[in-house]
């Protein structure tokens, strides 16, 4: 981590609770405050969040019907093959 502070690293060791709002507020304050003054956590933790809100809504958005029914088609034959045996 050349080039970056000794706080980096903790930065991203909580990275992941931060974006999913799972620490207390000094935590974040804290993240935030570091994040002003690095220009590298800060492009970090944009990228990750906007990575983030993208896997949402990909979850959010329904699967096309001819996937839905391979999908239904794949556990309908998982289930008879384990009641074969």
């Amino acid at each position: 981590m050349s080039g970056k502070s000794p706080n980096c690293a903790a930065i991203l060791a909580d990275i992941s609770a931060y974006l999913d709002g799972e620490l207390e507020t000094t935590a974040c304050a804290e993240i935030e405050a570091h994040c002003a003054t690095c220009a590298s956590c800060e492009a970090l933790v944009q990228s990750l969040r906007a990575t983030v809100g993208l896997c949402r809504e990909a979850a959010a958005a329904p699967l096309p019907e001819d996937v839905r029914r391979r999908a239904r088609e794949s556990v309908r034959r998982l289930l008879e093959n384990e009641a074969r045996h």
